[in-house]
């Protein structure tokens, strides 16, 4: 697994539950580096730990954990990737997918999901999720922290799931622009009005 998500998981640990907890579960673990691949089984421990500090089911941590991870660590190493896409759409269909590409040939013992995304109506994508891992938890928290990060929110509905027994995971996701008071986004109101500058 990439270096970068156990660096992800002290952050979110750290900031999420603070540091007596993020220090109980990361107790005698190496550093791992965000250059480097690392075994499944450290990351499947710490996850395993985690659950048992903060008494969250591994579903329910893994998305909040994928919620920070897009928001927070991704949206902060990675902003070129994220200025390119005007919405949380258009990222999740143009940016996600040669992410995982350009690390399978940078970082083959990293061993990224393979995921299928494809249009699903004007404002929604499909993604097809397929891993040994069977983290599919961590995905739904991935689109919502993408999402929030372009001040959106994501209807999520799970169609299938390899832990009922399916070969895949199937997501269908719909985006929509966080409601604001009487429905209108003052924020980009504001925007508008405001006088140019320089």
């Amino acid at each position: 697994m990439h270096g970068l998500i156990f660096v992800s998981l002290r952050d979110y640990l750290l900031a999420a539950h603070g540091a007596a907890v993020e220090q109980e579960v990361c107790a005698g673990a190496p550093a791992h580096l965000v250059s480097e691949a690392y075994p499944d089984e450290q990351f499947d421990e710490l996850l395993e730990r985690a659950c048992e500090s903060t008494a969250h089911a591994r579903e329910v941590l893994l998305r909040e954990f994928g919620v920070f991870t897009a928001e927070q660590t991704f949206a902060r190493l990675y902003p070129d990737l994220f200025n390119v896409s005007p919405s949380a759409r258009a990222f999740v269909l143009t940016v996600e997918r040669p992410i995982h590409e350009l690390v399978r040939v940078a970082m083959p013992h990293a061993r990224p999901p393979e995921l299928a995304v494809s249009e699903l109506g004007e404002r929604g994508v499909s993604i097809v999720y397929t891993s040994p891992r069977r983290m599919c938890a961590f995905l739904p928290g991935l689109v919502e922290g993408t999402a929030s990060h372009y001040g959106e929110i994501a209807e999520i509905e799970e169609r299938t799931c390899m832990h009922r027994g399916d070969s895949e995971c199937t997501f269908e996701i719909r985006f929509e622009r966080k409601a604001f008071r009487g429905g209108v986004d003052f924020s980009v109101l504001r925007d508008e009005l405001s006088p140019p500058t320089g």
